[in-house]
Parts: C-alpha cells; sequence; structure tokens
C-alpha cells in the first residue's frame, strides 16, 4: 500500500539534539523519522513533502527481486529472466568455456537489444517532443545511462535494456529534453513532466536502481 502521511504509522524518534531531519526506510518498509520535532503534526507536515520519495523507496522494496546468478540468468526488461528463455544468449554463452567471458556476451547481448529496441522508441519521443537528434550512438557505459552533448549528439548505455520499459523511457524523454535545458533547472523537469506525467517518481526510482 502506498503511505499516506495523514494516516499511515511511523516511527517517531525524537532526538532534540539533531539539527536536521531524517527520514528513512528500513527493509521491511517501515517509515522511521529521526528528528528533533516533537510535534507530530509538524512531523507529518515534511512527510507529505517527502511523500513521493517514501512511495518510490516503498515501490523498490514491494519489487524487489534476487540478484541474478550469472549464466544462469540475467536482467532484462525490469525482471529477471532465466538465460533458457533468451535462445541466442543461451548459444552465446555454451560456446564460452570461462566464466570471465560470460560478462562479454551479456553485453554484447545488450547492444543487440538496444538497436532493435531504442530506435522506435526514441522516434517516438523526439517527434512527440518536435526534437530531431543530430546523431544517436549505443555505448556501454559505466556510470550513467544516458547524456546529451551542446551539438545535440544523444549517447544511451546499451545497459538500459536491463530496465523496465517506463524508465527506458524516461531516459529518452530526459536526454531529448536536454536539448532545450542542458541542466536540471525547474524548466527541464517542467518539460520532461509534460510528457510523463509521473517524471518525478521515475527520476527517484531510477536514482535506486544500479547497474547489473
Amino acid at each position: 500500500m502506498p503511505f499516506d502521511p495523514l494516516h499511515s504509522s511511523f516511527l517517531h524518534i525524537h532526538v532534540p539534539a539533531n539539527r536536521n531531519t531524517y527520514i528513512s526506510l528500513t527493509k521491511e518498509g517501515e517509515v522511521r523519522v529521526r528528528t528533533p520535532l516533537k510535534d507530530e503534526q509538524r512531523v507529518r507536515r515534511l512527510l507529505i513533502e517527502r511523500s513521493d520519495w517514501i512511495n518510490a523507496r516503498l515501490m523498490i522494496l514491494e519489487h524487489a527481486t534476487p540478484t541474478h546468478s550469472l549464466g544462469e540468468t540475467i536482467w532484462f526488461r525490469g525482471e529477471v529472466v532465466p538465460v533458457k528463455q533468451l535462445p541466442q544468449l543461451q548459444q552465446s554463452l555454451e560456446k564460452s568455456r570461462k566464466n570471465t567471458d560470460l560478462k562479454k556476451y551479456y553485453t554484447r547481448f545488450y547492444h543487440n537489444e538496444s538497436l532493435l529496441t531504442l530506435p522506435s522508441r526514441i522516434r517516438h519521443y523526439a517527434q512527440k517532443m518536435n526534437l530531431q537528434p543530430s546523431e544517436i550512438r549505443y555505448k556501454n557505459l559505466r556510470r550513467r545511462w544516458g547524456s546529451c552533448d551542446s551539438n545535440g549528439v544523444l549517447t544511451f548505455n546499451v545497459m538500459m535494456m536491463q530496465l523496465s520499459y517506463r524508465h527506458v523511457d524516461y531516459i529518452i524523454v530526459h536526454e531529448l529534453a536536454h536539448m532545450h535545458h542542458m541542466n536540471h533547472s525547474k524548466a527541464f523537469h517542467d518539460l520532461v513532466r509534460t510528457i510523463l506525467a509521473d517524471e518525478k517518481l521515475l527520476r527517484q526510482e531510477l536514482k535506486s536502481i544500479r547497474m547489473h
């Protein structure tokens, strides 16, 4: 169930010595607030301000899946999928006798899938936003899901294929929006929100997802 700041229960830890309020979630989904504030109504007002972040974290906890076993499963489209359900990848892995080679085949699989999946989705949102990238590149990036330079060149991380379609679409719209705003200003986020109404929630969810 979503967290309702006005009615849901939470653990209020009153720490008079604290200068700031800290909100955290346990693995079981309990919301904890360590704060110098004693008035519960004031605390609930703070929770209202952070409710999107709290619910994004709760959604991640609710849908958490076990890490995959290299060579047996793979993160694909937001889920852990058995390799045997992906014949091309399975055949590639069977040719590799050394475990150190496995990641190479996984990366190649993500790269091929990105070429099959991303162009049409990028084209759809580019047309919707009346934008025309000068070039689109697909690379295996270590730290970023994507980028946009001042010349309108968009680069997308092939590891995006680990993500659900809703997160893939957010990254695409995010990078396209940088063609108008080369920053993360309010105007930038407002533009993304005109295309994806739950932009804020998607952004918060994506911050909590690491590449596998």
